[in-house]
């Protein structure tokens, strides 16, 4: 499916553990660079799950067999122009990791660029 042809977009499921890493993420960056640093970095991860959401095999998105089966990766600066809080995250570091099962986009897990994801993938 693909929203530039006028078909609806997909859903996307966050796995707990992706959960878990966005609070660590967002905790980290909040601590490292404040309030506006938290914000900016949560509007990209927003804004990189929006652009999946429309369109799972966009410019930027790899597929990622050696991690696992079906999975794909897109790195948070492939969305990094498209926020919308003015000031754009300097370098983005981290890679949302999913699958696309009909018409959802199952997030795995999002890991930061210089991770092992085969350790941290189930």
């Amino acid at each position: 499916m693909s929203a530039k042809l006028g078909r609806p977009s997909y859903t996307i499921i966050l796995s707990g553990a992706a959960q878990q890493d966005i609070t660590q993420i967002l905790e980290w960056t909040q601590e490292a660079f404040g309030d506006t640093g938290r914000a900016r970095y949560e509007n990209l991860i927003s804004t990189a799950l929006i652009d999946l959401r429309a369109d799972p095999t966009r410019t930027g998105v790899r597929q990622r067999d050696d991690i696992g089966q079906s999975i794909c990766t897109y790195h948070l600066a492939s969305s990094r122009k498209r926020t919308t809080t003015g000031k754009h995250v300097g370098k983005p570091r981290h890679l949302i990791l999913f699958r696309v099962k009909k018409d959802m986009v199952e997030v795995a897990r999002l890991l930061h660029d210089a991770m092992d994801f085969v350790q941290h993938v189930s």
